[in-house]
């Protein structure tokens, strides 16, 4: 039986949890899909995602950004038609007057947009992956525009995502945490674990450290030896799964724990069984440092042994790693 307290309590999360999605991710062409950022370009679709690297490290971000920083934005397609368009990417100035609510139509209304363009990439075609590298000199409201072009039929769709670079707000998730661990620490008071719990010492702390950390621990660590080269990849969201593209963090050292820099790394793969490679044409789009690669675009459309092959080129020559893969 669940107290009444703890069914208050769980109704008022319930119900704030949805203001802060609505205004989050209601907004521009970036919306949250199952965990993942997705910006649609007209029907096109696919998984966008920023990286400021100096300051946030591996973190991820779908549109406001913590800081004016050297921002890597990274679009990975989830509809193949994207790996065959042109693309090009613009960043403004936010002078709509509509924040985080303008539009394609609120841009189309500016007139001439070099006057308040602070970034331009002209049209590319890139397979699987596009990205782009700004360094934001100041902060403040901007407003990203993807425009991708039917090569056939010349016809342009575009999308927009309005953001705030310097963005500092916590929002509401420190409130969430604090509501879920009273709703835990309730449950546990109410059947008695937790009396228990403190009476056991240090086991029954142990025990309350891992109830409360082990659901927000999400990386997964693997490794790969060669004969003079050890690559370990952690993969940030978690486990990798079926049909979603996803990105992992390549650590290059030697056998005797160097750290490998300034490499050309070039990853492949498939399934020796069925004798297919990977989907799509993962690579790595930034140095971290340390020996860490970010490599984006990975996925697998099946399950089974899978063989990820990473092939490291420095100035003493190349090294090969298989990485086994059971998915």
């Amino acid at each position: 039986m669940i107290a009444r307290p703890t069914i208050f309590l769980f109704a008022v999360f319930c119900a704030v949890w949805t203001i802060p999605q609505q205004a989050a991710f209601a907004h521009g062409g970036v919306v949250q899909e199952d965990d993942l950022c997705v910006i649609k370009v007209n029907y096109l679709r696919a998984h966008f995602k920023i990286y400021q690297p100096s300051v946030s490290g591996h973190e991820q971000f779908c549109e406001d950004l913590p800081a004016a920083s050297e921002s890597v934005f990274v679009m990975e397609y989830q509809h193949d038609a994207l790996s065959s368009m042109p693309i090009d990417f613009r960043i403004i100035r936010d002078v709509t007057g509509k924040g985080r609510f303008a539009r394609m139509e609120d841009v189309e209304l500016i007139g001439d947009l070099d006057d308040i363009t602070v970034f331009f990439q002209p049209a590319v075609t890139e397979p699987d992956v596009f990205t782009v590298v700004h360094e934001f000199l100041e902060e403040g409201d901007f407003i990203g525009i993807v425009t991708a072009t039917q090569p056939d039929s010349n016809k342009v769709y575009a999308a927009v995502f309005p953001f705030e670079v310097g963005f500092t707000g916590v929002g509401y998730w420190p409130f969430f945490i604090g509501v879920l661990l009273l709703l835990q620490l309730q449950y546990l008071h109410m059947s008695g674990r937790l009396k228990r719990w403190f009476k056991g010492g240090s086991k029954g702390m142990a025990a309350i450290v891992l109830i409360v950390l082990v659901p927000f621990a999400s990386a997964e660590t693997f490794a790969g030896e060669g004969a003079d080269l050890r690559v370990t990849y952690t993969t940030p969201a978690g486990p990798p799964q079926i049909n979603r593209i996803h990105s992992w963090i390549l650590h290059l050292e030697t056998a005797d724990g160097k750290p490998v820099e300034s490499a050309r790394v070039v990853v492949e793969g498939g399934m020796p069984e069925h004798d297919h490679g990977l989907p799509t044409r993962p690579r790595v789009t930034e140095e971290l440092g340390g020996g860490d690669y970010r490599l984006d675009g990975m996925r697998f459309h099946m399950s089974g042994y899978w063989e990820i092959v990473v092939t490291v080129e420095t100035d003493g020559g190349d090294s090969v790693v298989v990485l086994p893969l059971q998915l």
